[in-house]
């Protein structure tokens, strides 16, 4: 049995019930949650009036939403009827529990930390999970990479989540075949802790019973912004990049295609974003697009150099430069 901590408050539960999809059939696109940029507007308008806290919403007609917030009368309609299904959510929120899956939003404080501060504006809104979420409080490396590796990938992938795992470092990766299970198997076998960001079903991942072990006894935490019976889609891998990135402290891509995949996209993008430090594997044989990612600023990390680092997050650090600053996140 995985016990489940209650995360979510009063203004959360409010945000679970604009920006989720939990609790409503596919077929309800008259009552879609709000995307994220649509949340951001609202929260704005939310912060900027007297109400301040996304749970006094619970309290306004339909009415007083367009008159207090200035919505017009579709927004309004809209919001009020996703707030609508407060008995749905809770059922729902229940039945999470009960298999071992938990939610958090971005204004409850149990959300990961460095994940809101990283992307500000940018983080999404709902976060579903089952493990414990006290893993992403400590120091974590990013470990990215192709699904299809050649043998001094895979050593480099292995030797380097051993090395996490030894220095006491969180691993964070998307959990696909390849350079993602490599580095987190290794992590978690040399005793130490890793974060998943799952672009597929949270809720058939939990079931596997290896990652239940992991999960039920602390080293393992998996996150997902999707409705936790979501199957994969592309979209879903492909936006989970920034999530891998704003939960971790430095990033490494083992090996990546040149200008296409999600590993190349999510590191051209992290590189522009400043979400954390990008370093790439050097030598021979790597994958085409690790030489064109240093051109675009990442560092070099080397087969050498792993042999030789003592304290492998000050290492980074000190051969990491300055991130640009983020837009600064409003309180909701």
């Amino acid at each position: 049995m995985i016990d489940v901590p209650e995360l979510i408050g009063d203004d959360g539960r409010a945000v679970l019930m604009l920006c989720s999809r939990l609790g409503l059939s596919d077929g309800e696109p008259d009552v879609a949650p709000l995307t994220l940029r649509e949340w951001n507007a609202l929260a704005r308008k939310i912060y900027g009036s007297e109400l301040k806290n996304p749970r006094e919403l619970f309290s306004l007609d339909y009415e007083e939403l367009v008159k207090r917030l200035a919505l017009s009368e579709f927004e309004a309609e809209r919001v009020a009827g996703l707030l609508a299904r407060a008995g749905n959510i809770a059922l729902e929120l229940e039945q999470l529990a009960t298999s071992g899956m938990w939610c958090v939003t971005r204004v409850d404080e149990a959300y990961p930390t460095r994940l809101r501060n990283k992307l500000k504006h940018q983080a999404p809104p709902v976060l579903f999970g089952a493990g414990e979420l006290a893993i992403l409080q400590e120091p974590a490396i990013a470990i990215i990479g192709s699904r299809n590796l050649d043998e001094s990938g895979e050593n480099f992938a292995r030797r380097l989540g051993t090395l996490c795992a030894e220095h006491s470092v969180t691993v964070v990766s998307g959990g696909a075949r390849g350079t993602d299970r490599i580095a987190v198997q290794s992590a978690l076998e040399a005793g130490g802790h890793a974060a998943g960001i799952l672009a597929d079903s949270l809720a058939r991942a939990i079931r596997q019973p290896d990652v239940r072990e992991f999960v039920t006894s602390g080293r393992l935490v998996l996150l997902t912004p999707h409705r936790p019976d979501s199957g994969f889609s592309v979209g879903a891998a492909m936006g989970r990049n920034k999530i891998i990135y704003g939960c971790s402290d430095f990033s490494v891509v083992v090996s990546s295609d040149y200008q296409k995949g999600g590993t190349w996209s999510g590191a051209v993008e992290t590189l522009t974003a400043g979400w954390c430090p990008v370093f790439v594997r050097s030598g021979v044989n790597v994958g085409a697009g690790n030489d064109e990612l240093t051109k675009k600023g990442a560092r070099v990390l080397t087969d050498m150099d792993l042999n030789a680092i003592d304290n492998i997050t000050e290492w980074m650090k000190q051969r990491s430069g300055s991130r640009p600053e983020q837009v600064e996140l409003l309180p909701v």
